[in-house]
């Protein structure tokens, strides 16, 4: 509104420039001028307008923060494998609509998709007290901020005492609370029919349209009626967009001459939300690696989330290998260090069971109540290739070379030895000049004696 406002106060402050340009012109008789005073007035008129509106596009594009848009990626889980929230270890036992397959995801920017692939879908599951599939938003890449990281939660959930499937919107506090933002009852387009899948989706405008940030999908089984029983399937964080890491070497290309060393610098970015391990390495199995000499002084380090490492590149070219190009190839086995929200070391089953008996009434179940540790995901291979130009060592350099080797330094011991040989001949010199001149001192006492 504001700017609407300017910009009609700039609008009307130009047509009354305008009009009483024309009136002072039309008194004085001048025609051109009047004319000219219209034509340089319209002009800035039109740039003003130009850069107010461009200047408001700015505005609206640096105030709201847009979330990247990307095609279909799948991840794959495989079968069988489940985690027991009630002992706090994985389960090789579950049931098969929670178990998840594999997870196809894709996003137009305004919403993300998603597909759980499961081993079999029920549509009214009776065994349990709740059935849900989510999604789990980290929408800062931030564990500090939410609950163990998350800010909001999208679920379907069954409900076997209504009988019905819920969807659920919720955004969390990092002390545990939640608040609903948008409840939705009876969903059922969800799923397919005999289709052993289910569909979610969330509307990123409604978690104010995050650039960067993480999701993790589950499905769950709850029962706390008459027992305390959770089974849960799910992923680890996943980064959104999917985190680079650029592997790159400076100087490139390395310019050397045959025979010399040099020490270079292996640099990696990160931008990855996780702490990553990184193992640092040159492949010998390339007949350019056998024949350059290189060493790494920090094989293994870790970067912080976000951030950057550096370690030393020893280079040696041999005097003898032919002058020219040559590719060298790094590599880089990159391990993200994930922080999985389930696991549960810090409660026993009795104590569980007995606090959610309560006297029969059931106290609610919380993600609050368990303690994540740090676990490792699967190790990514990560290459770069930089280049090592070998120029040819000439007759001059060698001579160079040779001279700043050999012949400096035993110029600069030649003049040390001669300098300290300098000074105790000038010394010794000294000294016999000293006793000659005392004895013709003496030799002069005793004339003149003899003569008194």
């Amino acid at each position: 509104m504001w700017l609407y406002a300017l910009k009609c106060k700039r609008y009307f402050l130009i047509d009354t420039i305008i009009v009483m340009s024309w009136l002072k012109a039309m008194q004085n008789e001048h025609i051109l001028q009047c004319i000219l005073v219209l034509i340089v007035l319209t002009l800035l008129s039109i740039a003003l307008i130009t850069s107010v509106t461009g200047s408001t596009k700015i505005l609206v594009q640096d105030a709201f923060s847009v979330p990247p848009s990307f095609q279909r990626q799948e991840i794959t889980l495989g079968s069988g494998n489940w985690f027991n929230m009630t002992s706090g270890r994985s389960a090789s036992s579950g049931p098969n609509y929670i178990d998840i397959q594999s997870i196809s995801y894709f996003s137009n920017g305004r919403y993300l998709n998603a597909t759980l692939w499961l081993a079999d879908f029920v549509t009214n599951p009776n065994d349990f007290e709740n059935v849900n599939y989510g999604i789990y938003f980290d929408a800062d890449s931030n564990n500090r901020t939410g609950l163990s990281g998350i800010d909001y939660k999208v679920e379907t959930s069954w409900s076997n005492e209504t009988r019905t499937w819920t969807r659920m919107l919720e955004e969390w506090s990092s002390n545990g609370k939640s608040k609903v933002l948008g409840p939705k009852q009876n969903v059922t387009d969800f799923f397919g029919e005999r289709g052993s899948y289910v569909t979610l989706y969330a509307d990123l405008d409604s978690i104010l349209s995050p650039d960067n940030y993480r999701v993790l999908f589950y499905a769950e089984v709850i029962d706390s009626t008459n027992r305390f029983y959770w089974i849960i399937d799910s992923t680890n964080w996943i980064s959104i967009p999917s985190p680079e890491l650029v592997l790159t070497v400076l100087p490139n290309p390395i310019i050397l001459i045959q025979g010399e060393q040099y020490i270079a610098e292996v640099r990696i970015n990160s931008s990855s939300a996780d702490e990553v391990d990184v193992d640092l390495y040159v492949p010998q199995n390339s007949d350019n690696s056998k024949l350059i000499t290189t060493r790494i002084d920090s094989e293994k380090f870790r970067i912080p989330p976000f951030g950057v490492a550096s370690t030393p590149l020893r280079v040696y070219i041999p005097p003898d290998i032919a002058p020219r190009g040559y590719m060298i190839m790094m590599q880089a086995n990159i391990t993200a260090r994930n922080t999985p929200l389930f696991a549960n070391y810090g409660l026993t089953q009795p104590d569980i069971q007995e606090g959610s008996t309560n006297n029969g009434k059931n106290p609610g179940i919380s993600l609050d109540e368990y303690v994540s540790k740090i676990i490792t995901d699967q190790t990514v291979s990560k290459s770069s290739v930089f280049s090592i130009q070998v120029r040819e060592w000439k007759f001059d350099e060698q001579l160079n070379n040779f001279v700043n080797q050999w012949i400096t330094p035993l110029t600069a011991i030649y003049t040390s030895i001669s300098s300290i040989a300098a000074g105790i001949l000038g010394w010794i010199y000294g000294r016999r000049r000293g006793r000659r001149r005392g004895k013709r001192n003496g030799n002069s006492n005793n004339q003149d004696n003899n003569n008194s």
